[in-house]
């Protein structure tokens, strides 16, 4: 079992974590993109690594439970977040080693229907798609059809000349210096082929290793190698492979004018006051990057299972978590796909989607407690990385 931390509860209090906060809430301000723009995501990094190296860590035996103090606390904080930030509605649930050990939900799925927020709300989970795609491209990896380090031109032999030595690796881990397609408030792209020649012709924006951005052209490339290696449609295997494997009932692919069973409306900041989100188109060819619909219920299904190894082997897992190292030998803050901070050995790995959901979790390799915080909202009148919430919650877990 991969293991994890749990942190006393004092929050710090040192001027530069003050200032990471504040900047990371006015760098959301500034920006109503869906997805977490480069900006964000450098902020939101910054954020999560720095309040890593000042927290005070204690290290526990594993548990599988938590104190009714604990529990307390973290809904207060849950209380006091959809004050201080007008939140619609929010899901919460918390795996530890591995297994359920909280739920709770408040707030409003429906603002307009008065219909409230559950545990088994469906969500808009926008990003969090992304963490199929990187469980089964290292499925392909065990099963020797896909080699992370080896080019996707060997893949995709369709690729602009300028492309032809980007590896795997480098497009899970956002380090390809790719243009991407996808230019929020620009209108998307209607098909994967006007997507891919919208770009095609394009210069690369860095050189390839030499630094990290996110962008969404990396994750149709993988979309298109996944299709090309199974030789099924995208959605069949995601489906097949992540969801019925272990009967999510709640889970499913849709974009923002699917029809979804129990899905709660998506909102988003205007002015300060709480507004209906704007429309924004998901192809299908989108669904390697976004229109996962889940529930915190679910996905904590599906975490458990990929900490039980049902979908990797151990020594495969250990392998996506590890740190992958840009040309200066520095680390990404991705890894294979995950968001990824690290301090003495302490590591938090997750995806954040659409700035109203996350999952993260908290782990030291060859300890025996680990923390997963699964918190999904459905937006907020002021923008907050919901990233900062699974932190937080992380550093309120203590030996019982």
């Amino acid at each position: 079992m991969l293991a994890a931390y749990a942190v006393v509860t004092k929050a710090p209090t040192s001027p530069f974590i003050r200032f990471t906060k504040r900047y990371v809430q006015f760098s959301y301000a500034l920006s109503s993109r869906q997805e977490i723009s480069k900006m964000h995501r450098f902020c939101a990094i910054i954020a999560t690594t720095f309040c890593l190296i000042f927290s005070p860590v204690q290290m526990v035996s594993a548990q599988v439970s938590l104190a009714d103090d604990v529990k307390a606390q973290i809904e207060n904080y849950l209380d006091d977040i959809a004050t201080d930030y007008g939140v619609a509605g929010q899901s919460l649930a918390i795996l530890r080693n591995g297994t359920l050990v909280h739920t709770s939900a408040r707030g409003l799925a429906s603002v307009e229907l008065g219909v409230p927020a559950r545990e088994e709300t469906v969500y808009q989970s926008f990003s969090l798609a992304k963490l199929f795609v990187n469980v089964t491209t290292m499925q392909l990896v065990e099963a020797g059809a896909i080699e992370l380090d080896a080019p996707i031109s060997q893949y995709l032999e369709e690729l602009p000349s300028d492309w032809q030595h980007i590896t795997v690796r480098q497009a899970l881990s956002h380090m390809t210096g790719l243009p991407d397609y996808y230019q929020w408030p620009h209108p998307t792209p209607e098909t994967p082929q006007e997507a891919f020649q919208s770009v095609a012709d394009k210069g690369l924006v860095f050189a390839t290793g030499s630094a990290t951005r996110y962008n969404q052209t990396n994750y149709l490339l993988l979309k298109m190698i996944i299709e090309r290696i199974t030789g099924e449609h995208f959605v069949p295997v995601m489906t097949a492979r992540m969801i019925n494997e272990l009967g999510l009932e709640n889970t499913s692919y849709g974009g923002e004018y699917a029809v979804v069973a129990g899905r709660a409306t998506t909102y988003r900041s205007a002015n300060d006051t709480l507004a209906r989100n704007v429309h924004i188109d998901q192809p299908d060819y989108m669904f390697a990057s976004t229109g996962l619909n889940t529930t915190v219920l679910d996905m904590a299904q599906w975490f458990s299972a990929l900490l039980e190894n049902r979908f990797l082997s151990e020594e495969s897992m250990d392998a996506i978590w590890a740190p992958v190292l840009l040309n200066d030998g520095s680390v990404a803050s991705f890894a294979n796909g995950w968001e990824f901070a690290e301090d003495g050995g302490l590591r938090s790995i997750g995806h954040g989607g659409g700035n109203r959901t996350d999952v993260r979790h908290f782990f030291e390799p060859g300890a025996t407690d680990n923390v997963t915080v699964i918190y999904f909202t459905n937006g907020s009148a002021k923008n907050f990385w919901p990233g900062s919430v699974s932190n937080e919650i992380a550093r309120m877990i203590r030996s019982d």
